[in-house]
């Protein structure tokens, strides 16, 4: 009896959540949606990706393990990984500076920095 109870309980709670579900779109509207997702992804991440590729390989295996292995090449390596070894350190520190800071402390132009912390992500 105990067991028939818990069961018709679990198939009410299941019945309520279809019904409070956070979309009841039809399918053709979802699928619709995923498809203009897929789109946006492709046009901004995969095409400009596809054409670096294409680029760098145009003229061949031969060009681009020559541009590879250039000293133009080993400089610009050294150099970003330079600018990140000094970078990353330094947004560590104020990164976590300001957001004590800011959950800590009531200071006047709190929102013009919450604000600007904010203006890269979007």
């Amino acid at each position: 009896m105990a067991i028939e109870t818990a069961v018709l309980a679990a198939q009410n709670s299941a019945e309520q959540y279809e019904s409070r579900a956070a979309t009841c779109e039809a399918t053709w509207v979802k699928s619709t949606l995923i498809l203009v997702g897929f789109a946006f992804f492709s046009l901004f991440l995969l095409l400009p990706l596809l054409t670096v590729f294409i680029e760098a390989f145009s003229r061949g295996w031969d060009h681009y393990l020559a541009a590879l292995t250039s000293p133009e090449t080993a400089s610009a390596a050294r150099l970003t990984l330079f600018a990140a070894l000094i970078s990353v350190p330094l947004n560590l520190i104020f990164g976590v500076a300001a957001a004590w800071c800011i959950a800590k402390f009531e200071f006047p132009g709190k929102r013009l920095l919450t604000t600007l912390i904010d203006v890269p992500f979007s």
